[in-house]
């Protein structure tokens, strides 16, 4: 197995590019109600349940480029990470290493979630890790080929699914795109907002609210899908994708059909905003081709191993990915909804995100870079490290 050294280089950059780009597809569910990320036309910036402007551009290039593609990459790296910490199975002391680790994860995900923002994925992923940790042991290939095959079948579900949307009824149609149902859902994303701008009290039960309904379908459901990414992140990193020892051809490969994924669901999701969704004038294949978000994902991670060097400044980043991804929360809570911020939740429309996505991303790009300069590890990291090996570890680097 490759050693813990051999992670710095590529995959800390994928990583670092994982943690960046989820915030554009968190933004949304910390500045409005969790119904509007859920069911865009109940917005009330929306005109006619169409959103307009620089909302709509904002929207496409979440759904196109960021929506479960930056959550898939992220997932497939947490699976390397279990390999990395838990090492093989028959290794009994990195095994109880790996068992503490996600039980102090599973505790960071609690009171992340109910504390700062129901969206929180730490809790979901320590559930997941508990399952994923029992196939590390698995050959490279066996790894692919088991995660690889689930998520495939699961996009082809997904895609037959899409494609066969247009030739039901209209009110069938009508009725699972929120078409008869966004009236109620339009008053209560109001109520929301007036309980979350009324004070610390009321964010905090609507939090509760939100975050007890995403762990319903997160901690029951989405396992399917989340472990046997995991494996495929094990079994990539056993094969040596992420360290670029695979042949060219698989990369470049991965590049392209990330690229034609790209394309057509960039085309069909644009003519799909243009026009109320009973209508479904790309004839479902904007719903078709997010069945394919893995091979976008395993694109993108492709692209910056290809590009290794361009993208090496992402590395600090994604060696202070917990850091970075709880940052993110307290910065935007803090923006949106917290007393001692300005409270902007429910004020803002998703065309004004851009100035506070790119101002976060240079902070904390700066930031990484500054403190790894001094430190081992990001300050989280450093937590979170300290209280699975049971004692304080030194954090400070010794400079010559």
């Amino acid at each position: 197995m490759a050693s813990v050294q051999d992670r710095v280089g590529n995959l800390d950059s994928v990583r670092g590019l994982a943690v960046l780009g989820i915030l554009v597809v968190n933004i949304l569910a910390f500045a409005w109600p969790m119904a509007v990320a859920i069911q865009p036309e109940v917005a009330p910036f929306a005109v006619d349940g169409i959103w307009r402007g620089n909302d709509s551009l904002y929207l496409w290039i979440d759904q196109v480029f960021f929506r479960d593609r930056f959550r898939n990459l992220f997932t497939l790296l947490f699976g390397v990470s279990i390999l990395l910490v838990g090492g093989e199975p028959d290794d009994k002391d990195r095994s109880k290493l790996l068992r503490r680790r996600l039980f102090w994860l599973a505790a960071f995900g609690l009171v992340h979630g109910l504390l700062v923002w129901f969206g929180d994925i730490l809790l979901f992923y320590a559930w997941c890790g508990l399952f994923a940790m029992f196939a590390r042991g698995l050959s490279g290939r066996m790894l692919v080929i088991i995660g690889g095959a689930v998520m495939v079948g699961l996009g082809i579900i997904q895609a037959g699914w899409g494609l066969l949307m247009p030739l039901m009824p209209n009110e069938i149609i009508a009725t699972m795109s929120g078409g008869e149902g966004s009236a109620p859902l339009t008053g209560e994303v109001g109520s929301v907002i007036a309980q979350y701008q009324a004070g610390l009290g009321g964010v905090l039960t609507e939090n509760f609210k939100s975050w007890i309904l995403i762990q319903i379908s997160s901690l029951v459901v989405m396992p399917f899908s989340s472990v046997p990414m995991m494996m495929l992140g094990m079994g990539l990193f056993k094969l040596g994708f992420f360290h670029g020892r695979c042949k060219a051809h698989w990369y470049w490969g991965l590049i392209v059909i990330s690229g034609a994924v790209l394309a057509v669901r960039g085309w069909a999701y644009a003519v799909e905003l243009a026009a109320p969704p009973i209508q479904m004038p790309s004839h479902g294949l904007d719903v078709a081709t997010s069945g394919a978000s893995v091979f976008v994902a395993l694109g993108y991670a492709a692209l910056v191993i290809v590009a290794a060097p361009l993208f090496r400044w992402l590395a600090p980043v994604g060696r202070m990915a917990f850091t970075t991804y709880l940052g993110q929360s307290i910065i935007m809570a803090t923006l949106f909804y917290l007393p001692i911020g300005p409270q902007l939740f429910g004020k803002l429309t998703p065309g004004q995100f851009w100035p506070i996505i790119a101002a976060t991303w240079a902070g904390q790009i700066v930031f990484a870079h500054l403190w790894l300069r001094y430190f081992r590890w990001g300050p989280f990291e450093w937590v979170w490290r300290s209280l699975t090996h049971g004692h304080k570890l030194p954090i400070r680097k010794t400079l010559p």
